[in-house]
C-alpha cells in the first residue's frame, strides 16, 4: 500500500502521488485499511457499469417497444414518447449519478430536459399547446422556488445563485416573444413567470448590494 508521509494517510488506489499534496508516495508494505484514502476509481468504474447497463437495457427495451408500436399501430407513434423518457432517465444517470457538472447544472439541466420531454409528447400526441402554454411557464416557476430554497439553506453564499435568476427572466422573455408570435396562446402563467422572476432578480440586487455587485462583475467581468 501507498502512503503519503507529508499528509499521513493511505492511499487504497494505484495512483504514484498524493491527491491531497501532490507529495511522492512510498510504499509501507501494508494492506489496505477502512480508515484510508478512498479508492476513486473503483467507484467510478462501478457508476460506468450502471450507465453502460442502462444504456443496453434502454436500446433493447426500447427496440421491443418499436416492434410492437409497429406491429399494432393506431396511429399514435407511442414508441417515442418512451424513447424520449429513456434518454431523459439516461441523462439524468450522466449528469446527476455520476456527477459530471455542478449540482446547479444538474438542476437545470434536469429542468430543461423536462420541459423538452414535455414539449415531445405533446407534438407526438398531436400538438394542443398544453406544454408550452401551461408547462414551461410553471417549470420557471418551479426552478425560481428551488432557488429560493436553495439561497435559504446557503444563505452564507446566496449571491451565487444570481446567474440562475438571469436565467429565469431570460426564459420568461422568451415566453413573453412566443405569445407574441402566437405560438403560446393562453399567456397568464408565462406573464406571472416574468414578474416573478423580475422581482426576486430586482429583490436580488437591491437587497444585495455589494455582494450581488460582486457576484455580477465576476461572472460578466463588468
Amino acid at each position: 500500500m501507498r502512503e503519503c508521509k507529508n499528509c499521513r494517510v493511505e492511499i487504497l488506489d494505484d495512483t504514484s502521488v498524493c491527491p491531497l499534496c501532490k507529495s511522492v508516495l512510498e510504499m509501507n508494505g501494508q494492506h489496505p485499511k477502512s480508515t484510508g484514502y478512498p479508492d476513486v476509481k473503483a467507484v467510478s468504474r462501478k457508476l460506468n457499469f450502471i450507465v453502460r447497463l442502462y444504456s443496453f437495457l434502454a436500446i433493447v427495451i426500447e427496440s421491443i417497444l418499436i416492434f410492437f408500436n409497429y406491429l399494432y399501430f393506431h396511429g399514435v407513434w407511442w414508441s417515442a414518447i418512451s424513447g424520449i423518457c429513456i434518454l431523459y432517465f439516461y441523462m439524468t444517470l450522466k449528469y446527476s449519478l455520476q456527477k459530471s457538472g455542478g449540482y446547479k447544472t444538474v438542476i437545470v439541466a434536469q429542468v430543461v430536459g423536462a420541459v423538452l420531454l414535455v414539449i415531445a409528447a405533446d407534438n407526438i400526441v398531436g400538438y394542443r399547446g398544453w406544454s408550452v402554454n401551461y408547462v414551461l411557464p410553471s417549470a420557471i416557476l418551479l426552478l425560481e422556488a428551488t432557488i429560493v430554497i436553495l439561497m435559504v439553506l446557503n444563505a452564507s453564499n446566496w449571491q451565487s445563485y444570481i446567474l440562475m435568476q438571469i436565467l429565469t427572466v431570460v426564459v420568461s422573455l422568451i415566453c413573453v416573444i412566443l405569445w407574441k408570435v402566437r405560438v403560446i396562446t393562453s399567456p397568464v402563467l408565462s406573464m406571472v413567470s416574468l414578474a416573478v422572476s423580475l422581482c426576486m432578480l430586482l429583490g436580488t440586487l437591491i437587497f444585495g448590494e455589494r455582494k450581488a455587485k460582486a457576484e455580477l462583475k465576476r461572472r460578466f467581468h463588468v
